[in-house]
């Protein structure tokens, strides 16, 4: 019992700490809204490349969109990643429909060495002509001013890289009780004040908006210096901040917005196809985040049931060391849900769903697992019908 309850107090404290921690970091957070004054003073041309593979369903709603940008002078490169499904097809029509603003790129196989996203974005960037070059996603929704906001934020902030962290939409059940606290996880080891300040070596960017000085990024080697990382977007911007360029990320509820998986299954694998490389494939850390978030959330949720049972459910008195470790289990529960609710209430979502939010980190625990399972012993983890193993192990062409 003495460890059971240092093991509560352990956890106790790291939630605390956790919450005082993101509290700081929620401090000024920079918001950025179509109903701004997003007019920067300068308007140079704008390449805007979308990798797409096997994405037709969601174009069609996305990609008129990107086409109705209220800005003067930018162009649209869809690359169709070896697609089966009529994405190609789709992007044709619509440039036949938009002369001279979209233009459609086939890529037809995978050169050894790459992953399938950074080899589509670095055929994408080959073929662009303007100044800055802003990578998104096929499943991202702009507003007319976004690409405004992107080069008005660069120009504000002398950036070289400019972010918009999109607007996740949740709809099913499972998409509420486990992407907010994955957002809240980013957040934590990611603070944005951290990002956006110049002296620190944070660095991260969300892969559904990100625009740069097109120069720059090539003179950085372009997408060949990160052709074989699954986190495109989170080395894209590793790697412009350390070799000494601004980046700077913001927020929105607007401006750009996504929904990113539409199942359970949707979940597990798309998380799970970055968990592991996201520890950089290391696996004590990967170990301790698995181990802290069941710590944190199974070990207390556990005790609530089972004391809670025992002192009601079975009509039986708990003795004092019980008592402790059922008050300990619901303070951290308590706590995790009060952490939870402002982003509940940002998203849209019920705030009752932060009351789930342990079962959330519960499966994310088990999807990080299953990430360095795979990746390690496995096949590899699976996306977009293509398996990657770890870097050093991976098969030719895979």
């Amino acid at each position: 019992m003495t460890v059971l309850v240092s093991l509560l107090w352990l956890g106790l404290a790291g939630w605390v700490v956790l919450f005082l921690w993101l509290f700081r970091n929620a401090l000024g957070f920079p918001l950025v809204g179509a109903q701004m004054e997003l007019n920067p003073r300068q308007m140079p041309r704008v390449s805007i490349v979308i990798p797409a593979r096997n994405e037709a369903k969601i174009l069609a709603v996305t990609l008129p969109k990107i086409l109705a940008q209220d800005y003067p002078d930018y162009e649209v490169i869809l690359v169709d990643d070896a697609s089966t499904d009529g994405t190609g097809a789709l992007a044709e029509r619509l440039a036949a429909a938009n002369p001279g603003r979209l233009r459609v790129i086939r890529v037809n196989e995978l050169p050894p060495g790459w992953v399938g996203k950074p080899n589509a974005l670095h055929q994408g960037f080959q073929a662009t002509t303007g100044e800055w070059v802003l990578a998104t996603d096929a499943d991202i929704e702009f507003h007319p001013k976004a690409l405004r906001a992107g080069l008005w934020l660069a120009e504000r902030e002398q950036a070289e890289l400019v972010s918009i962290y999109c607007f996740l939409d949740c709809v099913t059940f499972w998409e509420k009780v486990m992407l907010p606290g994955f957002g809240l996880l980013l957040s934590a080891s990611f603070p944005v004040r951290k990002i956006n300040d110049s002296r620190s070596s944070v660095a991260l960017a969300s892969g559904g908006y990100i625009l740069m000085r097109r120069s720059m990024w090539a003179g950085l080697g372009g997408y060949e210096a990160i052709r074989s990382e699954m986190i495109d977007d989170l080395n894209t911007a590793r790697l412009v901040k350390h070799s000494g360029h601004r980046i700077f990320v913001a927020a929105t509820k607007d401006l750009v917005r996504t929904r990113m998986y539409y199942s359970f299954r949707g979940i597990w694998e798309g998380l799970r196809k970055n968990a592991f490389a996201a520890h950089r494939f290391s696996i004590p850390k990967m170990m301790f985040t698995a181990g802290s978030y069941l710590l944190f959330n199974l070990l207390p949720l556990l005790c609530i049931f089972y004391y809670g049972w025992k002192w009601g459910g079975a009509g039986e008195g708990l003795a004092a060391a019980e008592r402790t470790v059922l008050a300990l289990s619901l303070a951290q529960y308590a706590v995790s849900a009060s952490m939870h609710f402002p982003l509940m209430l940002f998203l849209g979502i019920h705030p009752a769903y932060a009351l789930l939010a342990p079962i959330g980190a519960i499966l994310y625990a088990a999807i990080s697992l299953d990430s360095m399972g795979k990746t390690l012993f496995g096949g590899g983890v699976s996306w977009k019908q293509r398996e990657y193993a770890k870097p050093e192990a991976k098969r030719e062409g895979s």
